[in-house]
């Protein structure tokens, strides 16, 4: 599980892609901070929970984004069996609290967690307010024409070979020897 983080606004999440919402929930986290100062920290996994398909980045690539975006630490969790049958009420009091020393949380507005994604908003929301601890709730990222910036949104267009949208959705270009979906990462 790692090292105890020092007191922190968390962003939970998985964060493949480091998109365009992603970044609304750093920036929320950098202001959350600001104002109680407090350090950002990203909550990610050493793989993605779940059948997601192809990753959009490596856990590697993920880091660097979010150190270049202003996170100042990074927590990995492994995604083993202890983690996948974890509840959430397990997960918020073992990892949220205890070892990312959360004061603050911050998430989008569809997260999900603990074993098979049971637990929400509304339970994150009793479960801070229990602990004392501030909850920022992310509305949505969506492109002008309303399209809900995901990424599982970025992978299909990056399945069906739509690059300029992926890279609408990213905030950045896809260098041409990552264009191939196929590739190992």
């Amino acid at each position: 599980m790692g090292q105890q983080c020092a007191p922190s606004v968390v962003c939970l999440g998985f964060f493949d892609g480091v998109h365009k919402g992603h970044l609304a929930l750093i920036e929320a986290a950098k202001k959350a901070a600001k104002e109680e100062n407090l350090r950002v920290c990203v909550h990610t996994f050493d793989h993605a929970p779940g059948s997601k398909g192809i990753e959009l980045t490596t856990l590697a690539q993920r880091e660097r984004l979010l150190r270049s975006a202003g996170v100042d630490e990074v927590a990995v969790s492994a995604f083993d069996d202890d983690m996948r049958h974890m509840s959430g009420d397990d997960f918020f009091r073992q990892i949220v609290l205890n070892r990312l020393n959360a004061r603050h949380v911050v998430c989008g507005d569809d997260h999900r967690f603990g074993y098979k994604g049971a637990w929400g908003i509304e339970a994150l929301r009793q479960m801070c307010s229990q602990a004392g601890i501030g909850l920022t709730v992310v509305p949505a990222v969506t492109l002008p024409d309303g399209t809900r910036i995901s990424s599982t949104a970025i992978r299909h267009a990056i399945e069906t070979g739509n690059w300029p949208l992926a890279e609408q959705m990213l905030g950045r270009s896809i260098p041409e020897e990552e264009k191939n979906p196929f590739h190992n990462k």
